[in-house]
Parts: C-alpha cells; structure tokens; sequence
C-alpha cells in the first residue's frame, strides 16, 4: 500500500501520467498511497484515538461523576457532537481564505491538545471537589476541543487525498491503468480504516483506565497520544503538497453566481452556465463546472442529518440501554462502541481487497448513490433491531420499564448485554456505505479551492443529526426512548426511499466524469 519511490521516479511517473482517460482504456485499478498520505492518516488515526477515548466516557463521567441526569448527560454529549461538526466550516474558511490546510490543521489541532490537557485537569479529585467539575467540562470540550476537532475535519481528509496525484497512469497490463479516482476511493477507505484503528485502541484502553484508576489519568491519555499524532504529521511538512489559499473564495463564488443570473443564455443545461467561458473574470470554466457539481452534492447531503442522529445514539443512548442489561463485572459498557470499531477495522480491508473489485469484475458499479442508499439503509435494519430488543428489555424483570416504585439506581434487567453486538455492527457496516462515501463524494465533486468548503458542508450536516439529538433528550429517558428510537427508524426508512429515486441518476453522471487536478 505504501510507495517508497524516490523523487526521480515520481518525476517519470509524472511525465506519464495524463489527466483524460486514454483511448485503449479497459479499466481502471487504485495506485498505491504515498508515505505522505499515510503520515496525515497516522495523524488523523491519533486525532480519533483522543477524541473518541475522551468523549466515549462522557456519558457515565457526566452521570456518575458530575451527577447529571440520563437526559441532561444525552442533551450534553449532542451539544459536543454539535460543537465539533459546527465548526468545520469555520476551519475551511481560514484554510482556502488564509493559511492553507496545513497551517490551519496545526493551528486547530494546537486548541484541541489545550482543551484535551484542561479536561484532564478538569477530572482530577481537587476539581471536581472543587466544584470546577462540570464548569471546566463544558469549558473544555466546548470551547476548545470541539473547536479544535472541528477545524481540522474540514482539511485533514482532503488534505489527505491531495497527497495522490489526479490522472491515469498505464501499468503492465494493457489497458489497465492505475485511476486516481479509485485511488482517492481507496484513501478514503484507508482513512476511514485508521479513524476506527484510533477509536478502538482509545475504546479499549481509557475507559478500562477510568475503572480501575481515575478519569484524569483516563483522560491523560488521549494528550500524550495526540500530542505524538501532532509530531508525526509536521515531520512531513517539507514534502506535502500544499495548496497555497487562494483568498475570498466565498465572495468568488457569490460574484460566479451572480454574473450567471445576469448572463442567462438560451438552451442553457444549468443556471450557472452562463458564467462559462467568461472572459477577465476571476474564475475559469472547471470552476463553475466545479461549482455545479458541488451545488449537486449539497442537495445530496441534505439527507443525511437524521442518518447521524440514529448514528449519536451509539454514544448516548446505546450506552443507557447496556446499562439497563445484565453484564460482567469487568465489562464498562460504554466499551461495547468497540465493536463498531472493530467490524470497521476487519471490514474496510475486506471491501477494499475483495468486495469492491470483485463487483467492479462482475460489472457491477456501485455508484456513491447506491453506495449511500445501501448505508442507510442497512442502519435501519440495525435500528429495527434496537427498537425490538428495548421493548424486549421492558418486558423482562425483576424492574421491567423502570418506573415502578422502588426501582433502584443502576437497576438492571434480566437480559444480557450481549445483545447488543449486532446495532454497533450493523452501524459500522452502514458506515463503509454512506460515511466514507459521503466524505469521497465531497472531494471528488469540488474544484481545487472549494474542497475544504464542500468537506465542510458534509460534515456539518453532523450538526443536524446532533440538533434532532438534542430536541430527542427530552424523551431519552425509560420509556419514552422506545418510542425515540421507532420514529427515528421509521422516518429514516421513507426517507433512504425517497433519496434513492431522487438521486439514482448521479452515478451516471459521476461515472463520466473527470477528475479535477489540485492547483
């Protein structure tokens, strides 16, 4: 997977490389990555460690330790999903205005090991005794690691697929050419596979850590290791390729826009056609090509808010409902998210090496919008589950829905934890399908300077999925959660429906199109 071809190489590699497909193509297979491209996903598999072995813990910490109540603790852990996701859009200005990916992945990633380094603080006995607990909690994640987290999401994954050079290049075999779009597929499922390698570790190790130590040092943990993660990607910094900003680019594409309604044309395909071939502007024609495709993606991203509502359930109330259930001693249930790592961690290589290729041989082209519509709809399927197993949960003693007189703190039924297995499974399948494809669909439809933009906007519709989540709390409850958890599985069903038939023709579209080159 890894390229270790010295420079001169690379120079011949890049005088055979072209960017339109060539006419004795027959298909297309991914290149390799480069060791560049792997430092960002060390870099990023660190990020995820910290992020995920910190806020996996949130939930009990804040009911356990900080005495919040099942909703408050619900309401407070969408309101960091919210803060993380809000601010991708904040991170992509500053890089394609201002600094650049890298510099900016630097700065935000520099606020994110502060607020890691005070939530460890935070949690430490003297605190929390000292009523600083919950204050330098919020304080913490809000202010700083959900600024931090959000900023370097919008450039850390485009940052990543800019390390793979866009065209074709022949191999051995005739016909077959190395394709720098099923290469950047295959960056995305690589970056994808480190996030859950990071998650795993970090779902393992810390809350294990604040069981039978202390959440300070669980909480210490995530610094060190993405303080490491930190080191490991500026060692790169003389060899990336770095995309100079190109300033204002929003204000770009608002002149783009308007220059288009006033320059509408006869037979026009698209409102924005009027701005091709444009002369002495500011833009050239891949530009507005590029505009078009990305407004596309945007329409397609509108669904999926309510896929990452059922998906924050694994942080919240997944977590209460193993508490309801009958485990170990040794087992903190929080750590059962493990799973949905781990399926991803044994799957991606799977799909990668056998899955995707065996279809593409077969004929079969998964297009990003099947690729989707399969993703949601295999986490309904897992929802299904969830909402059965719940009632299956109130209908087994000795405390049943828990709102009889008498029900004790902590009260489990008489039902196994185990169950569970299959939800975090099914999510992590569901998410090779509409997650990484989401964050594909996001970098290969936008121009040069709108791919941390466009990034930005998929991420951000987290946001959405973290407001219904929020708006939910109020019912996270026993046992109003039941009836949570079927609308949410029953809206999210009509709604993959409904996404399919409006979008199916993009995988046409998508399969003949070419690649824009960074700039």
């Amino acid at each position: 997977m890894v390229s270790t071809k010295d420079d001169a190489i690379n120079e011949d590699i890049k005088q055979i490389r072209v960017i339109e497909q060539p006419t004795d193509y027959v298909r297309g297979i991914p290149g390799r990555l480069s060791i560049w491209a792997l430092l960002v996903v060390v870099m990023e598999l660190c990020e995820r460690l910290a992020y995920y072995g910190a806020s996996l813990m949130f939930s009990i910490y804040l009911q356990k330790i900080l005495g919040r109540t099942k909703p408050q603790a619900i309401a407070l852990n969408r309101v960091n999903q919210f803060m993380s996701y809000a601010t991708t859009v904040i991170g992509a200005v500053i890089a394609d205005q201002w600094l650049g990916k890298y510099k900016t992945i630097v700065l935000f990633a520099t606020i994110y090991l502060v607020g890691l380094i005070l939530l460890t603080i935070s949690s430490a006995d003297f605190s929390v005794d000292g009523g600083f607990g919950l204050p330098g909690f919020c304080i913490a994640v809000f202010a700083f690691i959900g600024f931090g987290t959000g900023g370097i999401k919008s450039n850390v994954s485009s940052f990543m697929a800019e390390q793979i050079p866009a065209g074709y290049e022949p191999t051995k075999t005739p016909g077959v050419y190395t394709d720098s779009k099923l290469t950047v597929e295959r960056g995305f499922r690589y970056f994808y596979w480190s996030i859950n390698i990071g998650s795993l570790v970090g779902q393992l190790v810390c809350p294990q850590v604040a069981l039978k130590k202390s959440y300070s040092l669980a909480y210490m943990i995530p610094a060190i290791i993405f303080f490491v993660g930190i080191v490991v990607f500026v060692s790169g910094s003389k060899r990336y390729t770095k995309k100079k900003p190109k300033g204002t680019v929003l204000i770009k594409v608002w002149r783009c826009m308007q220059y288009a309604r006033n320059n509408k044309r006869e037979g026009q395909t698209h409102w924005l056609d009027g701005s091709l071939g444009a002369q002495g502007q500011e833009w050239d024609d891949e530009f507005v090509v590029g505009l078009q495709r990305s407004l596309s993606a945007c329409k397609v991203f509108m669904f999926y808010p309510l896929y990452w509502a059922l998906y924050g359930n694994m942080s919240d109330n997944f977590i209460n409902q193993g508490m309801t259930m009958r485990r170990p001693e040794w087992l903190s249930v929080d750590q059962l998210n493990v799973v949905n790592s781990l399926v991803l961690v044994v799957s991606i290589p799977v799909f990668d090496k056998l899955v995707f290729p065996m279809l593409r041989r077969l004929g079969f082209r998964l297009g990003p919008i099947a690729r989707i519509t399969t993703g949601f709809a295999i986490v309904v399927c897992g929802f299904i589950y969830v909402t059965v197993l719940q009632k299956v949960i109130y209908t087994k003693g000795p405390y049943y829905d828990f709102t009889r007189p008498g029900t004790p703190e902590g009260a489990t039924n008489d039902i196994s934890v185990w169950l569970q297995i299959v939800p975090y499974a099914a999510v992590a399948i569901s998410e090779i399908f509409a997650s990484v494809t989401g964050l594909e669909f996001a970098f290969s439809q936008a121009p040069a300077e709108l791919k941390s933009v466009l990034t930005a906007v998929f991420l951000f519709t987290n946001c959405g999925g973290a407001l219904i989540g929020m708006i939910l709390a109020i019912w996270g409850g026993d046992p109003d959660v039941l009836y949570v958890f079927a609308a949410e599985t029953a809206i999210l069903g009509v709604m993959a429906v409904v996404f399919y038939f409006c979008f199916r023709h993009y995988d046409d579209i998508v399969a003949e199109q070419k690649q824009f080159e960074a700039k």
